[in-house]
């Protein structure tokens, strides 16, 4: 399992791109629409995962979504960050291994957008629960052609070179939130949690250049 890439809830595509260019030097190129999830978004490209400005287009469509759910209630609380992904390579597989830990899962969920250029990525996601906790992730499996990964598009960054490095989350109870997402993604995702008021993403550990950058 890996981070596969963090979502940043927007009210508008256009204003977040160009502020997150401004700001910490990334580049988020067009993405698309999601049919049926009633969200479009931006992608910022980081090699194996990305950044994903992810905005509400159609309210109505997207309170049948729960990925969609967390988006409008991160905007509505002003948060940064509506939730995370990480990458599985069977979803299914991960299911049962969750339903063995006694751990209930919503989905999988087939996904899929179109992007400008006129390719067509799906994926399929499985969210722990409800799938309405911010700071539980929830899982991904890609099915692209080769090479097709948002992350892996070509883009040139103002900043040079960028990774991300960890997530970082805050929790009430940290060290109770960091066994559950543990036992959800394993030993080798790289996040930390660290008390706070609410649970949820609270930033991102980025290296620019050598360079680290916490975004939040």
């Amino acid at each position: 399992m890996a981070i596969d890439h963090v979502l940043l809830a927007v009210s508008d595509l256009g204003a977040a791109a160009a502020q997150l260019r401004e700001r910490h030097g990334l580049t988020a190129l067009p993405g698309g629409r999601h049919p049926g999830a009633g969200t479009a978004n931006m992608i910022v490209p980081l090699g194996p995962d990305y950044l994903e400005l992810i905005a509400i287009v159609d309210p109505a469509e997207a309170e049948g979504n729960p990925l969609s759910r967390r988006v409008s209630g991160a905007i509505a609380r002003g948060a940064t960050f509506a939730t995370w992904a990480v990458r599985v390579p069977d979803l299914d597989l991960a299911k049962r291994v969750l339903a063995s830990q006694g751990i209930e899962s919503l989905g999988p969920r087939d996904g899929s957008r179109q992007r400008p250029d006129g390719v067509l990525l799906r994926w399929r996601t499985l969210h722990v629960g409800e799938g309405l906790e911010p700071a539980i992730p929830f899982l991904i499996e890609w099915n692209l052609p080769a090479g097709e990964h948002p992350g892996q598009r070509t883009v040139v960054h103002p900043a040079g070179r960028v990774t991300l490095r960890s997530v970082r989350l805050t929790a009430r109870y940290p060290a109770s939130m960091g066994e559950r997402i543990r036992r959800l993604v394993g030993p080798d995702v790289a996040f930390t949690v660290l008390p706070g008021l609410r649970d949820e993403v609270a930033a991102l550990v980025l290296d620019l250049d050598g360079e680290e950058r916490e975004l939040k």
